[in-house]
């Protein structure tokens, strides 16, 4: 929970105060890039972080903790400068940002399946359908976007949906879940595993007066 509400929140927060920002074409990504790049990568670790910690008190959470080391490499492997940002900075085509790409895709299918395995069976699948869809139609019109062919399509916030919507679904799952609460050990109210019959004819004795 406090994942989704961190990135929705500070991103959205980063994105309207920086100057030359679109946050309907650029990606979460991109704000990792600039002066205050810091925040953004920042953003993105915290995130991933926040999942991994999560990963380890929720039943059958290991695309979760895929989905938190991806968030905190999405943060140390940076994107390339593009779609008009940063302002002034030249296009990039490097490895670092094929590599950054490879991961947002590896995070993206982690995050569907994470969706899937958590929660309500009906609804977790529309959430997930959801995310594919607004996750691939945001990497066709990225792509169009960067080979000059299509411009003005709203990628970026297609791309804040799928993202926002498997967060914040997964929180809530979490936050659900019995893995989180408190596991009571055995009884002392009677006989029962852990006990002897003796232990507890002693206690009902010394309760009852």
């Amino acid at each position: 929970m406090l994942a989704a509400a961190q990135m929705i929140v500070v991103s959205t927060v980063d994105g309207l105060t920086r100057p030359g920002f679109d946050m309907t074409r650029q990606w979460i990504s991109h704000l990792s890039l600039g002066e205050h790049g810091w925040i953004g990568t920042a953003d993105l670790a915290t995130c991933g972080l926040w999942l991994i910690l999560c990963a380890t008190a929720v039943p059958r959470s290991s695309l979760i903790m895929v989905c938190g080391f991806c968030l905190v490499a999405l943060a140390v492997v940076r994107t390339d400068a593009g779609l008009g940002f940063p302002p002034g900075v030249p296009v990039e085509h490097t490895t670092r940002g094929l590599i950054h790409q490879l991961i947002s895709v590896v995070l993206a299918c982690a995050g569907v399946g994470a969706v899937i395995r958590t929660g309500p069976r009906k609804a977790a699948w529309t959430i997930a359908g959801l995310m594919v869809v607004t996750f691939g139609a945001a990497t066709v019109l990225v792509l169009l976007d960067a080979a000059g062919r299509l411009s003005g399509t709203p990628h970026g916030l297609l791309e804040r949906a799928a993202l926002f919507a498997g967060l914040s679904w997964i929180g809530g799952a979490a936050w659900r879940s019995p893995g989180r609460r408190h596991r009571a050990g055995p009884s002392t109210a009677g006989a029962g595993p852990g006990r002897t019959p003796g232990a507890a004819a002693e206690t009902a004795a010394v309760e009852g007066g």
